[in-house]
C-alpha cells in the first residue's frame, strides 16, 4: 500500500524504499499488538479448531461478542455494553486494542484504496473514469480530496465485509485474495529486474540502492512472494470439501480474467500508464 502513494510523497526515490523498508519493524509489533489481545480472549480452542475453512477469526469474535453482527461490529464501534454483559470487564481493555489496530489499517487501506482508485480514474483505466477522477476542492489546496474515488473504495469495502454476514468462506476467499493480489504486484516489477532484457541495468544508478546485495535480495523476495501466494491459495484444512475449500484462487483467476477483458476492450485504446513530468529525471525515481 505505500507505492499506491508514491505520488503524495517528496522525494519518493528515497522516501518511499525506506517507507518500505520500515514497515517491516512496524508491522511486526502492531502485529503482536493485534494479537496479544486475542490471545487473552480466545473462547474454547476445539470450538476454534473445529470452524470449516479452518479461519477461525469470525468465528471468535462472533463467540466472544454473542453474535454474528456483533462479531462484524467490532471493528467499526467498540460495543461497550455488549462486551460489558457478555464477557468480564477485564476484556474490554484488551478488545480495545484489536479495535484500535483495525481502526488504524481500515484508515491506511482507505487512503491507499482511494489514491490507487483515482489515479487508475485518472489515467482512464476503469469505468466511468472522468466521475472518480474528480477531485473536490482546489487542486493545489492541502484539503483537496478524491472524494468520488473514496466513496467508490469504501463502498466496495463494505460490500465485501457483508459477505461475512451471509458466508465467511465467501469472505475469507476475499481476503485471502488481497495478499494474493499484493504479492502479485510486487512480484510482477521484481520478476523484471530479474528476468527482463535489461535485467538490473534498469536500477544502475539508484539514489537507494541495495548495492551487491541487491540481486540476491530481489531474488529472495521473489521466491518468498511466490511462496506466499502458494500458501493463500491452499485450503487450511484437510480433506477438502466445498465448505473447508480455499476459493482465493478462483477469485484471484476470475478477476484476472475481468482485468484482461478490459484492458483488451478499452485499456489498450485509452490507458497510457500514469504521468511523468517533462521536468523530472526518471532516472532519479529508479530504485533497486
Amino acid at each position: 500500500m505505500i507505492t499506491s502513494m508514491a505520488e503524495e510523497v517528496h522525494d519518493p526515490a528515497i522516501q518511499v524504499p525506506q517507507a518500505i523498508t520500515y514497515s517491516v519493524p512496524i508491522g511486526a509489533l502492531s502485529g503482536l499488538l493485534f494479537l496479544l489481545p486475542i490471545v487473552f480472549t480466545l473462547p474454547d480452542i476445539q470450538t476454534l479448531l473445529d470452524v470449516p475453512g479452518g479461519q477461525p477469526i469470525g468465528v471468535m469474535f462472533t463467540l466472544i461478542m454473542g453474535s454474528q453482527a456483533g462479531g462484524f461490529g467490532i471493528w467499526f464501534i467498540s460495543m461497550s455494553s455488549a462486551l460489558t454483559e457478555l464477557q468480564p470487564l477485564t476484556n474490554l481493555p484488551v478488545l480495545s486494542l484489536v479495535f484500535g489496530i483495525g481502526l488504524f489499517c481500515a484508515i491506511s487501506i482507505c487512503c491507499a484504496a482511494s489514491r490507487a482508485t483515482w489515479s487508475f480514474a485518472r489515467d482512464k483505466a476503469i469505468p466511468f473514469h472522468a466521475t472518480f477522477a474528480r477531485v473536490s476542492g482546489s487542486a493545489a489546496s492541502a484539503s483537496s480530496v478524491p472524494l468520488n474515488a473514496h466513496l467508490l473504495s469504501t463502498g466496495i469495502q463494505l460490500a465485501l465485509g457483508l459477505i461475512y454476514l451471509g458466508s465467511s468462506e465467501a469472505f475469507n476467499a476475499f481476503v485471502g485474495v488481497a495478499v494474493i493480489c499484493l504479492g502479485a504486484s510486487y512480484a510482477m516489477p521484481i520478476a523484471i529486474l530479474l528476468f527482463g532484457k535489461n535485467g538490473r541495468k534498469e536500477v544502475e544508478g539508484a539514489r537507494f540502492s541495495l548495492g551487491r546485495w541487491g540481486l540476491l535480495i530481489n531474488a529472495i523476495a521473489l521466491v518468498w512472494v511466490m511462496l506466499e501466494i502458494v500458501l493463500f491459495s491452499m485450503p487450511a484444512v484437510v480433506p477438502v470439501t466445498e465448505v473447508t475449500m480455499n476459493y482465493a484462487s478462483v477469485v484471484f483467476v476470475g478477476f484476472a480474467f475481468i482485468s484482461a477483458g478490459w484492458y483488451m476492450i478499452n485499456g489498450r485504446y485509452h490507458y497510457a500508464g500514469p504521468p511523468i513530468p517533462s521536468d523530472v529525471d526518471t532516472d532519479s525515481g529508479k530504485g533497486s
